[in-house]
């Protein structure tokens, strides 16, 4: 359960506060629901109880859309092929609900990939400012 050593100070001083300092103080934890479990809440029994658990849900395909729109127009970018967002956006929703899934963190790595490969093709136009599919998705996806 941990490193008991080195945690369980730290959360017996933030047990503490949390119930010394309630009307003063707001703690907000965050992590990987499995992880706060076993490793975080572990280390007291009582510790769990005194937080509100608020579990926030992986963005859906609308919110991701405008996300990845709204960064790419931020940017001044283009798309080549009108379903070139839908595209990416389906393989994004493949990923979400897993561990280590960023939404819009993935999105922006994404569109950073894809820029960068956009920049590198012999036939960049930085007028046009034009992704491709095979800029956003890879060669041969």
């Amino acid at each position: 359960v941990g490193d008991k050593f080195k945690g369980a100070p730290i959360v017996n001083e933030l047990l503490t506060l949390s119930e010394n300092k309630r009307d003063q103080l707001t703690i907000i934890l965050a992590g990987y629901e499995d992880e706060m479990n076993k490793k975080f809440f572990a280390y007291n029994e009582g510790l769990k109880s005194r937080f509100q658990e608020v579990i926030f849900e992986d963005f859906d395909e609308a919110e991701l859309t405008k996300i990845w729109t709204d960064m790419r127009k931020a940017r001044h970018w283009h798309e080549e092929d009108p379903r070139l967002t839908s595209v990416l956006i389906k393989r994004l929703i493949k990923s979400a609900n897993r561990k280590g899934f960023g939404n819009a963190r993935e999105v922006r790595k994404r569109l950073e990939q894809a820029t960068a490969a956009a920049m590198a093709r012999e036939d960049f136009n930085p007028q046009t400012m034009m992704l491709t599919i095979a800029d956003v998705i890879g060669e041969n996806p």
